[in-house]
């Protein structure tokens, strides 16, 4: 092990912020799709979680064997063993900042004869069988603990997925096998102490294959040792989502085919007084199992579920008030049209642009229409009661994501198969095809860790486009949305060559010759985009520093003007109020509580630094995502002007 870097200092300090991890789970029917089978997305919402994805192979397994279940870990590594593929062997783990071990097993259940191959993340996301699985935590009314931690159940819904992909080949068989496998052995929801046990209780998966598409709730039962789960088929003609809290309201489980349940639905519910079955009331999933939210803060879910609706078809009469569990909307809508993969892409960057809450207007997000709002936390003299009694918008789109993706299934060729997947925020990200059909998913989508920068990982050159781009919003997306559509259009129009040439190989030299070519494909895809974002990134600290825009790359001189700040947001802040001082600001005695800690975290880097073990390039980097310095690399472009002169002309 090396000593500490500034890295590990700043991820020591983002340690010690509460992590959360709420998701938003879009899934649509085949026949709103322009696909023509159904879709369905993930935005894995977690400012701590390993960001990277894996392909886990295939496998044959002896007579007798076991299957090893782990304890749920989202942070980096989640998982290190040789279970699930060369990803997470012990000696592909970064050891610089911690010697990590084996995950330990908490249990075990039989194995089958073979199990099929599949993409991970922090969840399943799609098997060689065009099972894929999208996810979004909800507040459940009970909860659990896993075993070896004072509890008695074995699965959290990471390990379910993960089964379910292995196991199955289809959505309804996605769906009952987790089901069973979580009354028989026991469910727990990912947070098993502290404040949050409720809030994190429960999960809703979206689970879809070539022709259906399913959404899935559970949450453990009221003895800690099984679990109770409710899932409904979508119309193949509508949308639906999940935005952290269940949508399923009534079951007609006297129709299986779009409904099914765990036997134990009801007896739980009558148990502890929440149903009446002899009463005029119908069984209502969402309102008999989910934890209500606080009503300052209802609108976190709801919210995101009329956006979804009103964007997919913009005519619907839909209110954007409603009650706490959101009652009145309808489980689905059909869209105004078929929607497509780019449609789906486009959702899952909304912050409500267009509409009375959005995020890029109005003080909240300040002079250049910043729509990020960083997660509550009590600093100073502001407690948590305070936060308590506020709230901000809660957009599809978020800072703090590790990853998302759409799903894309053929319903004549399971080697098809694949999905737009992008690191960090869906507004910043740009999405690349990742296919099933693969030895191994590209490097830059397999690297990396929150523990050190890395340029060479497609989530942190994400992360640098997305904060740089986020001081100057309004004047940079524009920017970075050109980027997207141009990296993004590229693949698309490539797709159908791809799909044709891979048939070829299979031809010419078997299965073996088309995985190598889908597995060349998928990273010549990711080794494109990479290079733009990385480009792009260069281009915009160029373009837009110091309260600055820089243009006019190609004349003998560049042209240099003030990004000023809006005559409103200086209406706003008082500029016009002659004479007045900034008597709002806070007094040294009232300064944040975390003034101490940057301190610290200051002389600590300065230690190490006169130690030797920080280089003048990961100090760089920290100064860049600090945001302690404006510029480093404005100089170095011109430098780069030559190479990058076409990009940058397309930029410009």
């Amino acid at each position: 092990m090396i000593r500490p870097t500034v890295a590990l200092v700043l991820a020591a300090l983002a340690a010690s912020a509460e992590a959360k991890d709420r998701c938003t789970a879009i899934i649509v029917g085949a026949k709103a799709s322009t696909t023509g089978t159904p879709m369905t997305t993930h935005t894995n919402d977690c400012s701590s979680c390993d960001f990277r994805i894996a392909k886990v192979p295939a496998k044959v397994h002896e007579a007798g064997a076991q299957h090893e279940v782990v304890l749920a870990a989202f942070d980096y590594p989640r998982y290190v063993g040789s279970a699930r593929g060369n990803a997470y062997l012990p000696e592909n783990v970064d050891t610089r900042f911690f010697n990590w071990t084996a995950s330990p097993a908490i249990g075990s259940i039989p194995e089958v004869p073979q199990t099929f191959g599949y993409i991970e993340g922090a969840y399943g996301i799609i098997n060689e069988h065009q099972v894929a699985i999208g996810e979004s935590t909800c507040p459940a009314r009970f909860w659990a603990k896993p075993r070896t931690q004072g509890g008695d159940a074995l699965f959290d819904v990471s390990e379910l997925s993960r089964l379910a992909l292995q196991r199955t080949r289809t959505a309804r068989e996605a769906v009952q096998l987790m089901g069973d496998l979580a009354v028989q052995y026991g469910y727990y929801g990912v947070v098993w102490e502290g404040d949050g046990v409720y809030d994190e209780a429960g999960e809703a998966l979206t689970v879809t294959d070539t022709k259906e598409a399913w959404v899935f709730h559970i949450l453990p039962d009221d003895t800690g040792k099984s679990a109770i789960w409710a899932a409904q088929r979508v119309p193949d003609d509508q949308i639906s989502g999940v935005a952290n809290q269940f949508v399923i309201h009534e079951l007609d489980l006297n129709h299986p085919a779009d409904f099914l349940a765990s036997p134990n639905v009801h007896d739980v519910a009558i148990r502890h007084n929440l149903w009446k079955p002899k009463g005029s009331t119908p069984f209502d999933f969402t309102r008999v199992y989910a934890q209500p939210r606080k009503a300052t803060h209802q609108y976190y879910s709801t919210r995101r579920i009329w956006r979804l609706f009103t964007l997919a078809n913009p005519a619907l009469p839909l209110s954007p008030e409603t009650d706490l569990f959101a009652s009145d909307y309808p489980f689905g809508v059909k869209p105004a049209s078929p929607l497509s993969p780019r449609d789906i892409m486009r959702f899952q960057r909304d912050h409500y642009e267009g509409t009375p809450f959005d995020m890029t207007k109005g003080p909240k997000g300040g002079p250049y229409g910043n729509p990020d709002r960083y997660d509550d936390s009590p600093n100073g003299d502001l407690t948590r009661d305070d936060l308590s009694r506020g709230h901000f918008e809660r957009a599809i789109s978020i800072f703090r994501a590790s990853y998302s993706f759409v799903s894309i299934l053929d319903p004549h060729n399971p080697d098809n198969a694949f999905v737009w997947f992008g690191q960090y925020a869906p507004h910043a990200t740009t999405y690349t095809p990742v296919f099933v059909q693969v030895t191994a998913v590209p490097k830059q989508l397999s690297r990396g860790s929150l523990y050190a920068f890395d340029r060479n990982s497609s989530f942190w050159i994400h992360a640098l486009v997305g904060n740089w781009a986020s001081r100057f919003y309004s004047h940079t997306i524009p920017f970075v949305a050109r980027v997207q559509d141009d990296m993004e259009s590229y693949a698309d129009g490539m797709l159908q060559n791809v799909l044709r040439e891979a048939a070829q190989h299979k031809r010419d030299g078997g299965v073996r010759a088309m995985v190598e070519f889908y597995t060349t494909k998928s990273e010549a895809f990711a080794q494109r985009a990479h290079r733009a974002s990385v480009d792009l990134f260069d281009y915009l600290v160029t373009a837009f520093h110091d309260g600055f825009q820089v243009s006019d790359f190609y004349a003998k001189r560049l042209t240099v003007h003030s990004i000023f700040y809006p005559k409103w947001w200086l209406q706003e802040v008082g500029f016009f109020d002659a004479g007045e001082d900034d008597s709002d600001a806070p007094s040294p005695a009232s300064a944040s509580s975390s003034t101490g800690a940057v301190a610290t975290a200051k002389a600590k880097i300065v230690q190490v630094a006169h130690e030797g073990s920080v280089s003048y390039a990961t100090t760089t980097v920290l100064v860049i995502l600090s945001g302690i310095a404006g510029l480093f690399l404005g100089r170095k472009y011109h430098g780069q002007l030559t190479s990058k002169q076409q990009g940058y002309r397309a930029l410009a």
